[in-house]
């Protein structure tokens, strides 16, 4: 996904320093890829399950922290989903992906949120979301899918409508290579997350943390994540959903 490469690393370019060198950005934007690009474009889709036929529109927008300015900032990706309840425990989604559209790079994930335990007398639950993440470049015509398993527990309140939540997102990664063929190192990437939903009549409004991909080494790196002991990277998000 070469124009998928030059996107980021422009991205790249506009948060790091004039000093750095050309190899060092094609180091960064590679992992960038990996961690950002992949996985940190978006919020949970759905945690909790939607009630049968209702539907939700959702917009997000956030992303991992990053020093830049003297300060740090959230890394401004969005996306978009769509969300409807087939049954009172199942609920089937999906997303687009908008940052990565702009530079071409169809990006797209399919899954479902299923109740695994939730009895009709408690306010805490536990839902698993099976979830098919797609990109296409189409450029140059390259595919390539991720397969995810997202495991959530959830505890409602005010009664039943807000709730917080506490998760981690499996992405397994079926390429054996990655870009300018390295030797894919990470098969297995997880990403723990947490967060709280404001539920009101029409609109839902969300904020969500993530550590992303806390086994992957960050530091020292070009682009200034801010992750924990130099893993991973620290990601913050904002949703808002209007429900019909």
């Amino acid at each position: 996904m070469k124009n998928l490469v030059r996107g980021i690393t422009a991205i790249i370019k506009r948060y790091t320093p004039m000093r750095t060198n050309k190899l060092s950005i094609i180091k960064s934007t590679i992992l960038l890829i990996v961690v950002i690009q992949l996985m940190s474009c978006a919020s949970s889709r759905v945690v909790r399950p939607l009630q049968k036929g209702e539907k939700q529109l959702s917009a997000n927008l956030g992303g991992p922290l990053i020093g830049f300015a003297g300060t740090t900032i959230p890394m401004p990706l969005s996306a978009l989903s769509y969300a409807q309840g087939v049954s009172d425990k199942v609920t089937v989604f999906g997303g687009l992906h908008t940052t990565a559209l702009i530079y071409g790079i169809v990006q797209t994930d399919i899954g479902a949120c299923i109740n695994v335990y939730h009895p009709d007398s408690s306010q805490f639950g536990v839902s698993v979301n099976p979830v098919v993440n797609m990109a296409y470049d189409k450029w140059e015509g390259n595919f390539k899918l991720w397969p995810e398993v997202d495991i959530n527990a959830y505890w409602e309140f005010n009664p039943k409508k807000s709730f917080a939540y506490l998760g981690v997102s499996n992405w397994f990664e079926l390429a054996s290579e990655r870009a300018h063929g390295e030797t894919q190192e990470n098969r297995w990437l997880i990403n723990p997350h947490l967060g709280y939903t404001y539920a009101r009549k029409k609109w839902n409004y969300n904020v969500e943390t993530k550590w992303l991909v806390p086994n992957v080494d960050t530091k020292p790196n070009v682009v200034d994540y801010k992750g924990i002991n130099g893993k991973g990277g620290i990601g913050v998000y904002f949703t808002f959903t209007r429900k019909f």
